[in-house]
């Protein structure tokens, strides 16, 4: 949904269009009378994709780690740094408890811990930021918001240009789930107490009161501290250490990196196991350039 459509929703447009992707766009009587629990009034155009959904992020690394032990694979709980030799060869990690594991190869994709483990490669490529969350539980009687369509918008009409919201009616079964796209601020994974900020809470009940009506009052019943590995113009990363040799770093997934997971692992496999080149259109995930 736009107040304004601009760039990025002619661009997601454009897109769609190119890779045969159904989609409508929906003028705000057509939105009215399709979605009537929500407002509209400030909306004057969306576009809707019926074949879009969420992805359940934890219900996906549940199947994948299952899916490496049936494979015969180890999954290990722990802390993990890079073992590194005279010749700067990397020759594999060192866990918690003492334990080395070597590697011909060796990949880190430690999200927002990235920053923290290659500090000199990494430190001023990655930004990790706060990311609130929230779920209401919708009230008796509007238990209908919890089967409208995954959503987004810019919220131009209400905090300005930079806005950005996306919502899950029913994450996880677990009330009206939506979040703030907007940087949340710096941001220590290690540190930092996961507390909500309360200015955060305040914009959402805002939000919610003006596009959900019925939501107006709806009780908090879960809100999370999340974050986002952030590189320049929101680009990922995938390149090998500059100075260590056999250690690849995989990572900015700015928001994005879960959904993109299994590309950006096969992009990752081809160049590792190839001559460490990337595909001219894919350039841009190196670390150096």
């Amino acid at each position: 949904m736009a107040g304004r459509p601009g760039e990025f929703e002619e661009e997601s447009m454009d897109a769609f269009r190119a890779e045969a992707v159904p989609f409508e766009e929906l003028d705000r009587g057509a939105l009215e009378g399709r979605f009537p629990s929500m407002n509209f009034q400030d909306i004057p155009w969306a576009m809707f994709e019926p074949g879009a959904g969420a992805l359940q992020a934890r219900r996906g690394c549940e199947v994948v780690w299952s899916a490496v032990q049936e494979a015969g694979g180890q999954v290990i709980v722990s802390t993990a740094r890079p073992v590194v030799d005279a010749n700067g060869a990397c020759q594999g990690v060192a866990l918690a408890d003492g334990s080395t594991h070597q590697a011909d190869v060796t990949v880190f994709a430690a999200g927002p811990w990235m920053p923290e483990l290659f500090p000199e490669a990494l430190g001023s490529r990655l930004e990790v930021t706060r990311q609130d969350v929230f779920s209401f539980g919708p009230p008796p009687g509007a238990e209908a918001h919890l089967h409208l369509p995954v959503w987004a918008e810019h919220a131009t009409e209400l905090f300005g240009d930079d806005s950005f919201w996306y919502g899950i009616p029913d994450g996880l079964s677990h009330g009206f789930k939506l979040g703030e796209d907007t940087s949340g601020g710096p941001w220590d994974p290690t540190h930092s107490e996961r507390v909500v900020d309360p200015e955060r809470l305040a914009r959402a009940r805002a939000y919610v009161s003006h596009r959900f009506p019925a939501l107006a009052d709806a009780p908090l019943i879960d809100a999370r501290v999340c974050q986002y590995t952030m590189r320049q113009d929101a680009e990922l990363l995938v390149d090998r250490h500059p100075e260590i040799s056999d250690l690849w770093l995989l990572g900015g997934g700015s928001g994005h990196g879960y959904k993109l997971g299994p590309s950006i692992g096969e992009v990752a496999a081809l160049a590792i196991h190839g001559d460490g080149a990337l595909p001219e259109p894919l350039r841009g995930l190196r670390l150096l350039d």
